[in-house]
């Protein structure tokens, strides 16, 4: 099995952190954060890329070729490399330039195309063209949905695994962007058997695919995306369970703005939980569940923070003061007091 370190990420407490004045309904709720950002290259995706390169290696294929929109081929590139896998990647023309370096600095070929993740149309016929394509030249496809890779998708259900030996949450609320993280979340909890906790997928406002799914639908938008938040910019569902996985746990969806993902992100990042706004997508599906009296007295939540902040420095700039630093100029004694 190919390894860099990923999994048996910790679990952290932060009821603490929401126990401040002006936010509602969540008396007697505890909150835990599943650090999935302290994986090796900073996300979740290093779970998915690990069972891809395993699969390319047994299979004496001759390499990698899939569609990301920053994580999941800062992953694979990475993993990619440890191991001699070719890795040729097409990616979304807005993915932040620091996802972007992850991937060349490890050595991966990387291609922006135009429309994919926001365009509907674009990114479903990318994605069936790679699988195609992939299958007949001898390469795996690397696509994070149980739709078009089953397979390396079992990667992402270890999150499942750890949570039953970590925690006995009530919820587990998982960011939505092409659903394969909260579809393995719940074939996981599946396979370890036993309660399965509500899970909440939480989906920026302006990308409501699960909201088309749950009514019936393809989880196809009709129109751009036009959420800003990276990583969650898919105008398609990537995995058919979804809506099984919402239905048969119980669970629900919750959509949220960009402006309650940015407030989210900056409560994190302040907190010292070091998140992209992808990774702090859950809490604000929890903290809009809360006000809205959507999270009962007594619920156990889990976040699942799904990538380091380190991979957007635009969204740690818009928490920062504009321009550098103050000069010092004064004793250290005056500072201080």
């Amino acid at each position: 099995m190919a390894s860099l370190g990923e999994g048996d990420t910790p679990l952290l407490d932060i009821t603490d952190v929401l126990d401040v004045p002006g936010l509602s309904g969540l008396s007697g709720v505890t909150v835990q954060v599943k650090c999935e950002h302290l994986n090796p290259t900073g996300s979740f995706k290093d779970r998915v890329a690990a069972v891809a390169v395993s699969l390319v290696r047994e299979r004496a294929l001759r390499g990698i070729v899939g569609t990301s929109s920053g994580n999941g081929g800062a992953a694979v590139a990475a993993y990619g490399a440890r191991a001699g896998v070719r890795v040729i990647l097409l990616a979304l023309a807005t993915t932040p330039p620091e996802k972007l370096v992850q991937i060349r600095a490890a050595g991966a070929e990387v291609y922006l195309v135009d429309g994919l993740g926001h365009d509907p149309r674009t990114t479903l016929a990318l994605a069936s063209e790679v699988r195609d394509v992939a299958a007949r030249q001898g390469y795996l496809a690397f696509l994070t949905g149980g739709r078009y890779a089953p397979e390396i998708m079992t990667g992402a259900r270890t999150i499942a695994y750890e949570l039953a030996a970590q925690a006995s949450p009530t919820h587990v609320y998982a960011p939505i962007g092409g659903g394969g993280l909260y579809a393995s979340l719940w074939r996981g909890y599946k396979d370890v058997g036993g309660a399965v906790p509500r899970l909440v997928a939480v989906q920026p406002s302006g990308c409501p695919t699960v909201r088309d799914a749950l009514a019936g639908g393809p989880g196809v938008l009709t129109s751009p995306s036009t959420t800003g938040i990276s990583g969650l910019q898919v105008a398609t569902l990537f995995d058919d369970d979804v809506p099984a996985a919402v239905t048969g746990s119980g669970g629900h969806l919750t959509e949220v703005t960009d402006a309650e993902v940015a407030a989210a992100h900056a409560r994190m990042v302040r907190a010292g939980i070091f998140v992209e706004p992808a990774g702090a997508t859950a809490l604000a599906g929890l903290l809009a569940d809360a006000s809205s009296g959507r999270l009962p007295a007594g619920s156990r939540a889990v976040l699942i923070a799904t990538g380091a902040g380190w991979k957007d420095a635009g969204a740690l700039h818009a928490l920062t003061e504009p321009g550098p630093p103050p000069r010092w100029t004064a004793g250290l004694a005056e500072l201080l007091a």
